[in-house]
């Protein structure tokens, strides 16, 4: 039996929270739910001792809320680096989607999105790959952004160009930061990442 994924919940309304709680419980033992929270201070504290490796947050946290999903985002990268992002928003305005995909989202769904698509995002983003919207899409490519590295993957950079395995670069990391391990399911996402960023496609390119 595979370990399943550990998440996160951030939204500002219980309803949506356990809705999307209550989705996945139908994929059995595939996910773990093991933090949820409503605002930006609740999630960076919730984060901390649940140790997620995948976030799903909305982008606008309530009225209350000065700061937005994208601020969650930059501040939970701070405090863990190897999180992934998975963002559920009615939001479609293509600023705030080529934002979230800067900032490293890995998938960007609607709020109406289907259970199934919600699994393969989560699924997408944790196998390296990303999931994200035709005209998301098609953002970028007008843009013709160069790749740039993220201060994760440019520390995995030298471990990578040793030869070294995920396993071996985890146990590394994690020596190195006792209090924020690293295990290397994540070094695979970050190595697929590195892959598809600069259009390494050989087998043998990481």
């Amino acid at each position: 039996m595979s370990t399943p994924i550990r998440l996160m919940i951030v939204d500002d309304h219980p309803l949506a929270r356990q809705g999307v709680i209550a989705m996945l419980s139908a994929y059995d033992d595939r996910f773990l739910v093991v933090a949820q929270a409503s605002t930006i201070d609740e999630a960076l504290a919730t984060a901390m001792s649940a140790r997620p490796e995948v976030v799903l947050t909305d982008l606008h946290l309530g009225p209350g809320e000065s700061r937005n999903g994208l601020d969650l985002i930059a501040l939970l990268q701070q405090q863990q680096s190897d999180l992934q992002f998975v963002m559920i928003t009615s939001e479609v305005n293509d600023q705030f989607l080529l934002k979230a995909h800067d900032l490293g989202v890995s998938a960007y769904l609607h709020k109406h999105a289907a259970a199934a698509e919600i699994v393969r995002a989560i699924e997408s983003v944790v196998s390296g790959f990303t999931h994200f919207p035709a005209h998301l899409k098609t953002a970028l490519d007008k843009r013709e952004r160069e790749p740039v590295a993220t201060q994760r993957e440019r520390e995995l950079l030298p471990y990578i160009a040793r030869g070294m395995t995920a396993k071996e670069i985890a146990r590394e990391l994690s020596h190195r930061e006792p209090t924020a391990p690293i295990i290397d399911r994540t070094v695979e996402v970050h190595k697929g990442n590195i892959k598809r960023k600069f259009r390494l496609d050989s087998a043998n390119a990481l």
